[in-house]
């Protein structure tokens, strides 16, 4: 496929965000039959994993390779503790700050919410549907092929684009910082660990917290005096599990050097597109449309 980079992430993103839209006017009963649970999985693989596999296949042989598609080291294992509970931590911090300052409402909403209104009783499906597919589907797109494909402007740029385009899936204007903070925690992860599937775990971590535990903290500290006292808690772990969590990068790539391991994603200046040139094109300007057109609609 000849479509440049900046050109191809975008146009893959805005195709993934108006079939998200699109999966609202569709019913429960449309897959899976009786099954809700099943209905999420089925259209999760419909909205993200079939367009990122055509994508990938577009692009042609030795694509995995491009999008770290391959197992990470054991020894990878204490940064992906530490990187998940970091973002349950930082992303509670800056929850936290938003309902403060906005007096947002702390849950947080599922575009596929309507499908399971009550919320379910069964833990495996629930989690499977809600945390686990989606951490694999969304990781795949924003994680593997955006991170690859914007590479082509430079490592800062391909994390700060694929957690733009990140933070607007969502389709929600307060809580946009809370995404784009966790695209840049996933995004290092990746880089990190060097393959996608290290990404996909943390997420996947994540969401079984913000599923099954976050709702009882939001309700345990409605005091004003609960908050301030919740507030320097999260705040001084927070800072504490990112203190750690550098540490432990830096070992790794320590360790990288040491093995003469060489930086795959690294590229010559002279290769790069203009990081800039990456939001001035058509696609990008029509995946932040349609996610404007979302918010106010």
């Amino acid at each position: 496929m000849k479509i440049k980079p900046v050109n191809a992430a975008p146009t893959l993103a805005a195709v993934i965000f108006l079939l998200l839209l699109g999966s609202e006017f569709i019913g429960p009963e449309s897959f899976g039959g009786t099954d809700p649970y099943l209905s999420v999985i089925i259209l999760e693989l419909l909205i993200f994993a079939l367009p990122a596999l055509f994508f990938c296949r577009l692009r042609g042989n030795g694509y995995s390779r491009a999008i770290r598609f391959r197992l990470f080291e054991p020894g990878c294992l204490p940064f992906l503790i530490l990187a998940s509970l970091s973002l349950m931590l930082v992303t509670c911090a800056v929850k936290l700050g938003i309902f403060t300052a906005l007096n947002y409402s702390l849950e947080v909403t599922d575009i596929y919410s309507s499908y399971v209104p009550d919320g379910g009783g069964n833990v495996i499906p629930r989690a499977l549907a809600f945390a686990v597919f989606p951490a694999i589907t969304e990781e795949l797109v924003f994680r593997g092929i955006m991170l690859a494909e914007y590479e082509d402007c430079g490592v800062p740029a391909a994390v700060i684009y694929s957690s733009l385009l990140f933070a607007m899936l969502h389709f929600d204007l307060p809580l946009f910082p809370v995404y784009f903070l966790s695209g840049v925690f996933l995004a290092m992860t990746a880089y990190t660990c060097r393959s996608v599937l290290a990404p996909m775990a943390v997420h996947a971590i994540n969401n079984i917290f913000s599923l099954f535990f976050e709702d009882y903290i939001w309700n345990s500290i409605l005091q004003p005096r609960n908050i301030v006292v919740f507030a320097f808690i999260v705040v001084a772990l927070a800072l504490l599990s990112l203190c750690l969590l550098f540490g432990e990068a830096g070992r790794l790539y320590r360790g990288y050097g040491t093995l003469g391991e060489p930086s795959d994603y690294v590229r010559e200046k002279s290769e790069r597109t203009p990081p800039v040139y990456a939001v001035m094109t058509i696609p990008f300007a029509a995946c932040f449309l349609i996610y404007i057109l979302a918010v106010l609609l």
